[in-house]
């Protein structure tokens, strides 16, 4: 503790002494009196939260009070620290048992072990020390000034809130950036947001943040993604066209001038001489005899020739070969803080509640209007189901699923909700019961086939909202 603070908290304990003899009938000596001026009234927690020096916090145990920079004190148990610093390895699984989720997730930290980034809690620390001495946490809380500044700016319902979207906002706040993907070979997307490491799920509430206009999505990559467990951890290959085998090799083709006969290298070798398999005729003089045009590739397994491999991919993951047609991908972004986003982390409001985006939820919100209204609904199930001839992962069935997703939109009125979850599509019928649909599923079956060359077999099924469950009960009249 510095000088100046010290000799401020013993004025005050001084001035306290002096009161409280006063308030207990004793007079106050004739030297001393006392003053006019009406006493100013103490500040608010929230005025000295504000206030004062900036308060580290050690996390599990507190830092040496040698080490602390002069303008720096530690925070006491029961208060909000500006700055965590995480004094021992994988100290970061702690926070959430020191502090509230939000505060864990919104507060700056500083890793002081002086291993760097080589810790596993570098993904949730925003400054690293490679060396730990006074000096070094010195500059590191020089740097973190304003951030601490953002944070003492937020309102103590942000710091205290349960809502994952608001942790997220506050976050970007109060480090001033974006939340950026960052390349990680060993996961399985290849791309990972570190600000997951704080918020598990922070990818999805941003993308949903995004749509609210809090936050503003930005292009970052594109990934290419296996069809079978959805992991970017692939590896180019080329494969022979004929057997599928990966042992390729590349020689040259030798073109015999005089018969015009050309093939592999391999096919004129005898020995260390070169001789023509077709005419037999000894080639000597390149250029003269003979010359290179080109290359061939050659498969070590079934000898097929081909000037041009196939390309696909091996996932790490799951073991799968892919053609590279077969290859689905996946968008990266990076998300912004819109000035409603800094509004909103500002102003302390609560966000409204998240749409429920799911196949339920759409059901259930589809029901209810029409409950609403007194208009009667109902719900066709479609399920697409591979023939045996078509095989089970390449474009043929992916686009088989898009071209029938495409026919059940123009099938039915602009009015009408289609969800695509292939193979399975639903159509959300208003202004139609169940038994009005039914005299027509014979025909509805035959406008959706009518279009398909390689026609799977289509299950059709009808429901009302009562035997889904998801219509709305009336209310008890008292």
């Amino acid at each position: 503790m510095n000088t100046a603070i010290r000799l401020a908290r013993q004025e005050c304990s001084a001035t306290a002494l002096v009161d409280v003899s006063a308030g207990e009938g004793a007079s106050a000596p004739e030297s001393s009196p006392r003053p006019s001026s009406p006493t100013p009234a103490s500040p608010t927690p929230e005025a000295q939260r504000r206030q004062g020096p900036v308060r580290l916090a050690g996390v599990p145990g507190r830092l040496d009070e040698a080490m602390l920079p002069g303008d720096a004190a530690s925070a006491n148990p029961n208060e909000l620290p500006d700055v965590i610093l995480l004094t021992e390895a994988n100290a970061a699984a702690l926070l959430t048992r020191r502090f509230v989720h939000a505060a864990a997730a919104i507060v700056p930290i500083v890793d002081v072990t002086g291993r760097g980034h080589a810790t596993k809690d570098h993904r949730r620390a925003d400054l690293a020390l490679e060396r730990v001495s006074q000096r070094a946490i010195d500059e590191a809380v020089e740097m973190l000034q304003p951030a601490v500044k953002r944070l003492r700016a937020l309102p103590r319902e942000i710091l205290e809130t349960d809502d994952r979207r608001l942790m997220l906002l506050a976050r970007l706040f109060v480090r001033d950036r974006a939340m950026v993907p960052r390349s990680e070979v060993g996961a399985r997307e290849t791309f990972v947001y570190d600000d997951e490491a704080a918020i598990p799920g922070a990818a999805a509430l941003a993308k949903e943040l995004a749509a609210q206009g809090l936050l503003e999505s930005k292009f970052a990559d594109k990934t290419s993604v296996c069809p079978h467990c959805a992991s970017a951890r692939m590896t180019v290959r080329e494969y022979c066209s004929c057997c599928g085998g990966a042992d390729l090799v590349e020689e040259p083709i030798v073109h015999h001038l005089k018969c015009a006969y050309q093939g592999p290298e391999r096919d004129f070798r005898r020995g260390a001489e070169l001789a023509c398999p077709k005419c037999l005729q000894q080639l000597k003089n390149f250029s003269v005899d003979y010359d290179r045009p080109g290359s061939i590739g050659i498969c070590a397994s079934c000898s097929h020739l081909s000037t041009e491999h196939k390309v696909g991919f091996l996932c790490l993951d799951c073991d799968a070969r892919v053609e590279a047609r077969n290859v689905d991908s996946r968008t990266i972004h990076s998300y912004a803080l819109t000035p409603a986003g800094c509004a909103c982390v500002t102003g302390g409001a609560a966000l409204p509640q998240a749409e429920d985006v799911s196949i339920g939820g759409k059901i259930r919100s589809f029901a209810r209007r029409h409950a609403a209204r007194g208009e009667p609904c109902s719900i066709l199930f479609v399920r697409l189901h591979r023939q045996p001839e078509m095989p089970e992962t390449g474009d043929a069935w992916r686009q088989t699923c898009v071209f029938f997703a495409e026919i059940m939109r123009e099938r039915f009125t602009l009015e009408t909700e289609i969800i695509d979850a292939a193979p399975i599509f639903l159509a959300l019928l208003g202004n139609d019961s169940k038994d009005e649909v039914a005299r027509h599923l014979p025909r509805i079956r035959e406008r959706l086939e009518r279009h398909l060359a390689l026609a799977p077999k289509i299950e059709l099924a009808l429901f009302s909202p009562d035997e889904v469950g998801i219509a709305e009960r009336p209310k008890k009249v008292a």
